[in-house]
């Protein structure tokens, strides 16, 4: 699966928007390039500067070649020495998660202001977000805010939603919910499905905000339909504590599903919940029950999975010796079927669209 992935930022109690992405490739450790070699400089195929991107993004989704991450670094290096300011990111981006290059994020920020320098607004997005997070460079919020004030200018959506963030906790702005609310509108506005995702958890959670669960649910939905894994959690909920807003009847788990074939192990939880107490739609089924809890725990991995244990070993005392051992088969064809080495925040269904340029400033599990 092809996905894009962030870490979470908590805010409120709730959760908004996990905003820089990053393809599945990242959770692979890649070689080092040397990217002075001339590894391959004489392919015919790159003789333009649009030559030699296009086939550093051949090899680094393997498109009619095997998938190399060290020649694709290579030959955006070979476009970024030439200005390119896409590739210049794209090196960037590079740099900072280890792709074909060894992971250096005090390079990946020198590319990204390059790149930011030669117009880049995805340059500039990352550029703000390492000076917000001191990574690769020293923490320096003014110089943030500026780069992500003037993207919203240009009506940067995603600028927009870290303006609301920022806003929201306080972080070199005053804490202001109401000018955050507006900032995750206009977002919302242009379609983002960050934005959607903010004022779905705005207008259905946010204390102290009026709430109206069917318009929260209108956002939520707008932001699961490009695909914001997130949204797709966050629906579900929603839609099992105010079952009058939703659309029919199988919304709310249908929803909850889609998150836990995404990767979020709550997802899967809140399912082993359901089938456990024969509730949102599910009939009651300790097996069902036990299946789910299974892969809640192989998602979550060792933090925050006391209570998915506890679940887990009292449905298991439910069951013989055989159904336990054909629900764990069946929980591991499942993950087998549903790979989450990290939450994947976008879940478009497209396979050969070239990863997003944009790039974590932390690590995929967060700091």
């Amino acid at each position: 699966m092809q996905s894009r992935r962030s870490t979470l930022l908590v805010l409120s109690g709730a959760l908004l928007a996990p905003f820089l992405t990053s393809p599945s490739l990242c959770a692979q450790p890649a070689p080092s390039a040397l990217l002075g070699s001339e590894t391959g400089a004489t392919n015919p195929l790159a003789r333009t500067i649009a030559d030699e991107i296009r086939l550093a993004g051949d090899y680094m989704v393997g498109r009619g070649l095997a998938r190399d991450p060290v020649q694709a670094a290579y030959w955006y290096r070979k476009a970024a020495d030439q200005g390119d300011p896409n590739a210049q990111n794209q090196l960037g981006y590079f740099y900072a998660w280890g792709i074909g290059v060894d992971r250096d994020e005090a390079e990946a920020a020198k590319w990204f202001m390059r790149a930011s320098g030669s117009g880049s607004q995805p340059a500039k997005l990352n550029l703000a977000v390492m000076a917000l997070k001191g990574v690769g460079q020293k923490r320096d919020i003014p110089f943030a805010l500026d780069l992500l004030n003037q993207l919203a200018e240009k009506n940067n959506p995603r600028a927009e939603c870290y303006l609301g963030i920022l806003s929201m906790i306080g972080d070199g702005v005053p804490v202001d919910r109401a000018q955050a609310e507006k900032w995750f509108a206009r977002a919302a506005k242009a379609k983002n499905p960050e934005g959607e995702y903010a004022m779905g958890r705005i207008w259905s959670v946010e204390s102290g905000h009026p709430h109206d669960f069917a318009r929260a649910a209108d956002f939520l939905r707008h932001s699961v339909r490009a695909g914001y894994v997130p949204a797709m959690h966050a629906l579900g909920l929603l839609l099992l504590e105010h079952p009058d807003v939703a659309k029919h009847p199988d919304e709310a788990v249908a929803a909850l599903r889609h998150a836990a074939e995404a990767g979020t192990w709550e997802a899967s939880d809140a399912l082993g919940i359901l089938a456990r107490d024969g509730r949102g739609g599910l009939p009651q089924s300790n097996s069902e029950a036990f299946f789910w809890f299974n892969i809640a725990i192989a998602q979550g991995g060792p933090d925050n999975m006391l209570q998915v244990r506890a679940d887990l070993l009292r449905t298991r005392d439910l069951l013989t010796p055989d159904q336990q051992a054909s629900q764990i088969a069946a929980a591991e064809d499942w993950l087998h079927l549903h790979p989450h080495e990290d939450l994947f925040v976008f879940d478009s269904g497209i396979h050969d669209l070239f990863p997003i340029q944009e790039v974590y400033a932390a690590p995929p599990h967060g700091d």
